[in-house]
């Protein structure tokens, strides 16, 4: 159940990765600007989508978050303590409470580890249990997650992709967090699994009480699964509103054209409606457009786009565009 208490504030976050040259003495040329001023609130027991094209900044934006990339600049306050500050045991204590379910169940779990081990692992290092607190810890999560107790002892090849994120889903609930940043959660699994695995996310929201990050790029999962949407192009955030209001009146034309390629599951309104095909390539992160970064791709742009950054303003309740035409 959402509540009106704001759990991670995040602004004006930043993200740079230097473009280096040289052989002995490197020298900064350039930088990759992946993350580029993003603004936004997740309150408590909610789900909060963060969709995009590849390479759009979605999955920096979640890393950057929980430290696992440290921000060139910007704040994300956790509660009332920003982490971008915090460093060494302060930070390691912080990240008892937000953990991270990663893309690929195939690389993200040791191999020379057993599922015990692995699902353990964060208890041992955090020291939330000891002995055999950790095994029955870890049997108690297993079984939450839909698996066999008697799996602890196996290896991670042993599993299916399925089997392999539950386990990760598994891991990431050791230490009991109040934040998870799911970051494309299901895009490795097949489609027949990907159900599943939501489904099990929104349960154990339920039970839990747990507020998710939820990174994709399936607007019709990020549909089922949310309760607010934010739409993410080359760094910046272009729209944030809640999820039926995104999808029935989307105002930011690079949210229209996504929207326009979901397939509606009838064959006289896919006929009727009007398809937005965008023109070009996305820029390159390193070298963005000046003033609204969607305008060389936009249908709508004016000089005025070229010139001046848009502000991430709210137009209605609760509705936040970065659009000069808006």
């Amino acid at each position: 159940m959402t509540s009106n208490k704001v759990l991670l504030r995040v602004e004006n976050l930043v993200k740079h990765f230097p473009i280096k040259k040289g052989v002995l003495i490197q020298k900064q040329v350039g930088a990759v600007r992946a993350v580029d001023g993003v603004s936004f609130n997740i309150f408590e027991g909610e789900t909060l989508g963060l969709v995009g094209e590849s390479g759009c900044g979605k999955s920096t934006t979640g890393r950057a978050i929980l430290q696992l990339h440290r921000p060139t600049s910007g704040s994300v306050f956790f509660g009332d303590k920003d982490l971008v500050a915090l460093k060494g045991e302060e930070l390691r204590h912080m990240r008892r409470k937000m953990q991270m379910i990663f893309q690929d169940p195939y690389a993200s779990l040791n191999p020379r580890m057993t599922v015990g081990e692995i699902v353990g692992e964060p208890m041992i290092i955090h020291e939330t249990h000891k002995g055999k607190e950790v095994q029955d810890r870890v049997e108690h999560l297993l079984k939450l997650v839909g698996l066999n107790a008697a799996f602890a002892n196996r290896y991670p090849h042993e599993f299916s992709g399925g089997q392999r994120q539950r386990i990760g889903v598994a891991r990431a609930l050791a230490l009991e967090p109040s934040l998870i940043v799911c970051d494309e959660p299901i895009s490795a699994l097949d489609v027949s699994v990907q159900a599943q695995v939501v489904n099990l996310l929104e349960d154990l929201q339920e039970q839990l009480g747990l507020t998710y990050l939820f990174i994709a790029h399936d607007l019709s999962m990020v549909r089922h699964i949310s309760d607010r949407v934010a739409v993410m192009y080359l760094g910046v955030i272009a729209e944030l509103t809640t999820r039926d209001e995104l999808y029935n009146n989307p105002l930011h034309p690079y949210t229209q054209a996504l929207l326009s390629a979901v397939p509606i599951p009838d064959p006289l309104a896919e006929e009727k409606r009007q398809r937005i095909i965008l023109q070009g390539d996305v820029p390159s992160p390193i070298n963005p457009p000046s003033g609204c970064h969607f305008r060389t791709r936009c249908p709508l742009a004016t000089t005025i786009c070229a010139e001046a950054k848009p502000e991430f303003r709210e137009v209605s309740p609760g509705h936040f565009v970065a659009c000069h035409l808006v």
